[in-house]
């Protein structure tokens, strides 16, 4: 007879899928609570995910603190108060946006929406890991293509890329690297794709390039009707990582299949009128922009006289080599209650990603990293 019962004692779990082992699960930077309680650290100074050294856009957290006795209703599914700022902003139609519980969501929908097990996909290294991830979820195995001289081979990009080649991610600027394809150079790889190849574009660090390095005609063709998506976020210029919202702008009928596969509510309504608020918050952007280009140049030199190889960076994070005593330098780093982001993939197990943070922060970092090369 059926009914709900104890489990049998002998009953074997529900097996998982059987290539599940072999999809690398995506590692954050530990957080800064877990590091206080394991270390007994009251003040940690976290560097490792590339947080605003500023904190959050006020105008954002004004406009949070307006709309808290709100939290019981649903947010609305289509974000559409910040879709047509966006599309105002950008000058494209709301249809054309897509709104994400952060900018990785939407790396996760376009796998989802365009890729089927034995499709092709070819993404650099090293390079977001979300992108193979992500690809690895629905069945689909990328081919890589290495870096040369910590810059996208754009040759090899090329090479790669053949007429099944369904999609392929680019982050620019790289993360972790930290460097950039110029306009010209992604200009020209753009043009001599197949037509039928989609390129997603990850911009998650666009504010904190120069303007002369900046690709200023993305928008521009997917106005045209290019076969590309771009994607960027409020987490980092913005200071609204813990909120999760990203977005990405493509043609009418892309959004539409990222769409499809969304999860009606993935954002809050509290992250939606966050952005909301920080899209109109420029200086926080500005300043924002001038103190990590100023601390990433001190901290460049600081490098330097320690004696640690590092990557030229547009970014808000230094690439930096800490040698073959990494893991004894990242303990100690720990062990002073400063953490940054150790790399594990092969090839770049002596790396580590360093946020760039204020100047009491940076000088902490220093004076921590030189502690423990020592």
């Amino acid at each position: 007879m059926g009914g709900i019962g104890r489990p049998r004692a002998d009953a074997s779990p529900t097996p998982p899928r059987a290539d599940l082992e072999r999809i690398w699960p995506y590692i954050p930077g530990r957080h800064r609570d877990e590091i206080a309680a394991e270390y007994g650290i009251g003040d940690v100074l976290k560097l490792a995910s590339n947080e605003n050294p500023l904190g959050p856009s006020p105008r954002a957290v004004e406009a949070i603190a307006r709309r808290l006795s709100e939290i019981h209703y649903y947010p609305d599914s289509q974000a559409r108060a910040l879709k047509s700022a966006l599309a105002d902003r950008q000058g494209l139609d709301p249809s054309q946006l897509v709104i994400g519980n952060g900018s990785v969501e939407c790396i996760d929908l376009v796998a989802r929406a365009f890729l089927r097990p034995g499709d092709e996909v070819v993404v650099g290294f090293p390079t977001f890991p979300r992108f193979q991830i992500a690809c690895q979820v629905v069945g689909v195995r990328p081919q890589v293509v290495p870096h040369v001289d910590w810059r996208f081979d754009l040759d090899g990009l090329r090479e790669a890329v053949t007429e099944r080649t369904r999609v392929l991610f680019l982050d620019n600027p790289c993360n972790p690297t930290g460097t950039v394809i110029g306009p010209d150079e992604l200009a020209g790889l753009l043009d001599e794709l197949p037509s039928e190849t989609l390129v997603v574009l990850d911009r998650a660090y666009f504010e904190f390039e120069p303007e002369a390095s900046r690709f200023a005609e993305d928008l521009d063709r997917i106005r045209d009707g290019a076969n590309l998506i771009v994607l960027r976020t409020f987490s980092k210029a913005h200071g609204l990582a813990s909120l999760r919202i990203g977005y990405a702008m493509a043609r009418p009928e892309h959004a539409r299949a990222l769409d499809h596969v969304r999860e009606a509510f993935n954002t809050s309504s509290l992250a939606q009128i966050a952005a909301l608020a920080a899209l109109e918050d420029e200086a926080h952007v500005e300043k924002t922009r001038a103190i990590v280009e100023r601390e990433r140049s001190w901290l460049s030199a600081q490098l330097d006289e320690l004696g640690l190889e590092h990557v030229p960076s547009v970014t808000n994070f230094l690439f930096t080599n800490l040698g073959a005593r990494a893991a004894d330098v990242n303990e100690g780093l720990l062990s002073r209650g400063v953490v940054i982001r150790p790399m594990s993939a092969p090839g770049i197990e002596t790396w580590a990603r360093i946020s760039v943070g204020d100047r009491a922060g940076n000088e902490r970092l220093v004076a921590a990293l030189a502690d423990a090369l020592a």
